[in-house]
């Protein structure tokens, strides 16, 4: 008997709270004419950000949201750029023309120098340069300059020499930039490190960098000299 009576209580509570949800969710359906919001967007709105807030190193994106019946205009304000800002989204979603860009821009506003990784070059190299040329009054003291490194189109690159004499000081700099230098050529070699046919390339190229080094003064020390000197024959 004391079996059929708790199997009865337990039905009986949890038809009540059922009955319960089903009369909230009937009340919620004839309150509210569904057919008026039809995608929801009412519904899934809320207030944002519409303050402008700048500082010395502020970045403040425009933005434009749906909110009580009407579009509205705010603000996405980074006050501290300095603790790093990742933008994620599908190609052709927007990033640069929402973030990038702006940032790009207010950064070259506020006398910032900056290191910008064009991979679609040179979409956002004219961006920069356009802006750099436009406020360079904003720069107090040394004006930058505008440079590009380009490995893809060297017609429209500046020069550069990843081992100029004045960065290196001892032979060990040169190994390193010697090592830099042949891993990157040959990626399979990270996982071959210590092998002899591994080793005596790198050294063999990190002598004849030292050398370019100590030669007059560092005269020829460029990475072309550099291969010119390796493809030479022995007799030479």
């Amino acid at each position: 008997a004391k079996e059929w009576l708790y199997s009865y209580i337990i039905c009986t509570v949890t038809g009540y709270v059922a009955l319960l949800f089903g009369g909230v969710w009937m009340g919620r359906m004839l309150k509210g004419n569904l057919m008026d919001d039809r995608f929801n967007n009412e519904n899934e709105s809320f207030m944002q950000e519409t303050e402008l807030k700048t500082n010395d190193y502020s970045v403040n994106l425009p933005t434009r949201f749906y909110y009580n019946k009407r579009w509205n205009k705010g603000w996405i304000n980074v006050v501290n750029p300095f603790r790093a800002t990742i933008v994620l989204g599908t190609p052709g979603s927007g990033k640069s023309y929402a973030v990038v860009n702006n940032y790009i821009k207010q950064c070259i506003e506020k006398g910032y120098s900056a290191y910008i990784y064009d991979f679609k070059f040179p979409d956002l190299s004219v961006i920069a340069m356009n802006h750099l040329n436009a406020h360079t009054k904003d720069y107090k003291g040394v004006v930058p300059e505008f440079r590009v490194i380009n490995f893809d189109d060297p017609m429209r690159s500046h020069r550069c020499n990843p081992i100029a004499p004045e960065f290196m000081t001892d032979i060990s700099d040169a190994y390193e930039s010697a090592y830099t230098i042949m891993l990157n050529l040959n990626k399979t070699w990270v996982s071959k490190q210590g092998d002899f046919f591994v080793e005596s390339p790198i050294i063999l190229l990190a002598a004849i960098i030292w050398f370019l080094r100590i030669y007059k003064d560092g005269e020829y020390c460029t990475f072309p000299h550099a291969i010119e000197f390796l493809c030479r024959p022995y007799e030479d």
